[in-house]
């Protein structure tokens, strides 16, 4: 059997899937850490990823941060999102005032297109939020928007009767009863193009004295004289107190089902809210049990039992409706997040190189494997052509305007658990998943995982790195010579592809140069040559045949056995 044909039977069953990464922000100040905590907590259950939550918050609450997912949060769900924190910054000026309107830090989020000046979309959302749905269903909002809509808000009230705005706002608002901002789609490059903030400070330097409710108040009037950018959604994907204090009164949660839960006015932690209490308090105290419906549904269902004659209790279905249907249609298999880290020092071959070893990982790794790259150059041009060439790849990418002189200082980059470098010269034959189920033998003081005494030139070619674990020990290395051994997890040689001994292939991961260059450069420019979007019959034509070739058989069933998982 040719080896070429092999390879197109490959291409002709490969299917590229990616998801594009959610950017959640959130704002936390003073005693909020486990209220914030708890809210992201919830987004991770039914969203399969990638997700960055940008933070923003006092300085010293990062380490509180990192410690607290670090130890509670188990890599299942680490993997699937990649946080990124940022110091309290009123952009514009008279910080004082700013910082204490309303409540501490809470108008921040009018600063965010300022800050994150990188990011196109974001979805914000109030510390006191809880998903009880998959966000990606939120995130889909921004694709309803026309050509002015900058932002999605829900109305403050459904009933007018129990309106604020309408009965007591001492300033202009958004529609007949006002906007409810504790969830909002925020497009920043288009409130950077209308300078958005700027009119802000002129709405806050005229109704400074008029303003009660902070930053949501300074968006009402904002949205009164800019109706024509706000696009509204459903009380379903904010549901408050006020939505059932009386009666429920937002009709979509009846037939829907509650998708974002707002416990404001403190209703996760009074009793004057009990049923927000009671789903709040499943939730923090959740440990990640994988299976749903006993851990986190049952338990919901029996704890709104107790309120059952209460204006909210008495229809607990609201609260579990939507909640049962995520659980229902869950596959915690959809899609799985792994970390790969490359290095550019101006090497323009070493690109090239890795275009081939992506390539062959999405020959072999399976649809439901999203690879997140972290990319460090300070070349610009290096950043377009690379993501150019990768594009059709789907490969969600971050990059680092920075060097390092070791991959071992990647600890002091990148906010993630863990991550795979690569030194790209060599072609997989396997699924990335094989490589990442490594760490899973690594014990409490095993932090890298490299292979030892095997024939492959540069024992850091490939690198296994706890990044979060390095940081708990301190583990300040430069080098492979400050490494002591009981902090290694060495890579039993067998995972390295060896075409010359037989016995050694049912386990190979990769094939490097060094191994066999004749194999490996004539898989190169197959690899290269295949259009990963359409396939060519005359790729046929154009591969030479592998002649002499050692253990054909057992090389073939490999690759094909691989392609199958």
């Amino acid at each position: 059997m040719k080896i070429s044909l092999l390879f197109l039977w490959i291409v002709f069953n490969t299917k590229c899937l990616a998801l594009k990464p959610i950017h959640l922000t959130i704002v936390v100040c003073g005693h909020r850490l486990d209220e914030a905590l708890t809210a992201l907590k919830s987004s991770l259950i039914f969203t399969p990823g990638p997700i960055i939550f940008h933070i923003f918050t006092e300085d010293h609450l990062r380490e509180e941060f990192r410690e607290k997912i670090d130890f509670q949060w188990p890599m299942e769900y680490k993997s699937k999102f990649q946080i990124e924190f940022y110091s309290i910054e009123f952009t514009r000026g008279n910080d004082e005032r700013w910082r204490t309107l309303f409540k501490p830090c809470c108008t921040q989020r009018l600063f965010i297109p300022d800050i994150l000046k990188h990011v196109d979309s974001v979805i914000y959302i109030d510390t006191d939020t809880l998903f009880l749905s998959n966000v990606r269903n939120l995130w889909r909002f921004f694709r309803k928007f026309n050509t002015t809509q900058l932002a999605a808000l829900t109305p403050e009230h459904e009933d007018p009767s129990m309106g604020w705005y309408n009965r007591f706002a001492r300033h202009p608002y958004y529609g007949s009863m006002g906007l409810n901002s504790g969830v909002m789609l925020m497009n920043l490059t288009r409130m950077r193009e209308v300078d958005m903030i700027s009119k802000i400070t002129n709405i806050f330097e005229e109704f400074y004295l008029n303003i009660t409710w902070g930053d949501q108040c300074l968006l009402n009037i904002y949205f009164n004289y800019y109706p024509e950018q706000m696009y509204e959604f459903t009380c379903d994907w904010n549901y408050r107190p006020d939505h059932c204090i009386y009666e429920n009164n937002c009709a979509i949660a009846k037939d829907d089902g509650v998708k974002i839960l707002h416990g404001c006015r403190s209703a996760f932690h009074n009793d004057k809210y009990e049923e927000f209490k009671a789903i709040y308090q499943v939730i923090h105290q959740w440990n990640f049990d994988s299976n749903l419906k006993s851990s986190l549904l049952s338990e919901i269902k029996t704890k709104l039992r107790t309120f059952s004659t209460t204006n909210c209790g008495k229809t607990p279905e609201l609260f579990t409706k939507h909640l049962s249907k995520e659980i229902s249609s869950l596959n915690y298999s959809l899609t799985k997040i792994f970390h790969l880290a490359f290095i550019f020092n101006q090497n323009w071959n070493s690109i090239e190189q890795t275009f081939i070893t992506l390539k062959s990982l999405s020959l072999f790794s399976s649809n439901r494997t999203q690879l997140h790259l972290h990319i460090l150059t300070t070349d610009l041009h290096i950043q377009q052509y690379f993501s150019q060439q990768i594009e059709s790849m789907g490969y969600f990418i971050t990059y680092y305007n920075t060097t390092i002189e070791h991959p071992f200082h990647l600890s002091k980059i990148l906010n993630i658990d863990r991550v795979v470098y690569l030194n790209p010269n060599m072609i997989f034959t396997n699924s990335f998943e094989k490589i990442w189920s490594l760490f899973n033998n690594f014990n409490s003081q095993q932090t890298i995982g490299m292979f030892g005494q095997c024939h492959i030139s540069g024992s850091s070619n490939v690198l296994l790195l706890h990044l979060n674990q390095m940081k708990k020990l301190n583990m300040n290395l430069d080098g492979l010579k400050q490494i002591t051994t009981e902090n290694v997890y060495f890579i039993p040689c067998e995972y390295i592809l060896d075409p010359d001994h037989c016995q050694s292939i049912p386990n190979g991961l990769f094939l490097s140069n060094s191994i066999d260059e004749r194999l490996f450069r004539i898989l190169y420019k197959l690899i290269n040559e295949i259009d990963l979007q359409k396939t060519n019959d005359l790729l046929v034509n154009e591969i030479n045949d592998i002649d002499n070739l050692q253990c054909r058989s057992e090389l073939v069933k490999l690759l094909l056995t691989n392609k199958q998982n």
